[in-house]
């Protein structure tokens, strides 16, 4: 079972939103983009699970699914390598991908019991990597969950995506121009493969921003998170 940390915020919450951090990090990293997360959303139970792997790439640090022993030059990460390779590099993570967002599954299951919230009221988050498993949980759950907010990612393993995908809800994927880690030139082709896959995908970008959550990000996520709400009504 996943480790996580729990805020109720209002007094009736309705809605269950959780957010998955990124690659070589953990819950501190992200306290900032938390607190806004705290400010913003409203009548929810917010959970933040911790990724269960120790990374491989920093002991002190976690990880949802490893990236040394599939690009331990960080191809993905050079100015130089085509979109296409970016995401094959991605491809070979696609097993990995698929047994954590599994668990996640799990996750998210066990607590809309335990709160008696039911998919349209849940909403999954992620950054980076945490980002790219919000996605492919969410497309191969049984059923839509209520909206993925995915910030500076991509859609990670297409092409065995394409084979276990069960559900389309709506993705929002935020990105910021500057990113060079999750390169910012993967957006568009994320956004098409969403598209071609009858998925509502949404890209919102920002010229200034590099490898992380700003709190436009989350202000926009908490007013679309309340339409959709609404909408599901």
């Amino acid at each position: 079972m996943l480790q996580f940390k729990q805020y109720q915020i209002g007094k009736n919450p309705h809605n269950l939103i959780i957010f998955l951090h990124g690659y070589n990090g953990n819950l501190d990293d992200h306290q900032y983009a938390i607190d806004w997360m705290q400010q913003y959303f409203k009548n929810c139970y917010f959970l933040t699970p911790l990724a269960p792997e120790v990374c491989d790439k920093n002991p002190q640090k976690k990880q949802w699914f490893g990236m040394e022993k599939y690009d331990a030059d960080m191809r993905r990460k050079a100015s130089t390598t085509s979109i296409e390779e970016i995401f094959a590099i991605y491809e070979t993570t696609a097993e990995e991908i698929a047994a954590k967002a599994y668990l996640v599954n799990e996750f998210i299951t066990k607590q809309q019991k335990k709160f008696c919230i039911d998919n349209a009221h849940t909403f999954l988050l992620g950054f980076s990597q945490g980002a790219m498993l919000a996605i492919y949980t969410a497309l191969t759950r049984t059923k839509n969950i209520g909206g993925v907010f995915a910030f500076s990612g991509l859609v990670a393993g297409k092409e065995a995506l394409s084979v276990q995908k069960k559900a389309n809800p709506p993705i929002y994927m935020f990105h910021g121009v500057q990113d060079m880690h999750v390169q910012y030139k993967t957006l568009a082709a994320s956004l098409a493969w969403l598209s071609k896959n009858n998925i509502a995908a949404h890209g919102i970008t920002y010229d200034d921003l590099k490898h992380r959550i700003n709190e436009d990000e989350i202000k926009k996520t908490a007013y679309f998170i309340a339409q959709l709400v609404q909408t599901s009504a």
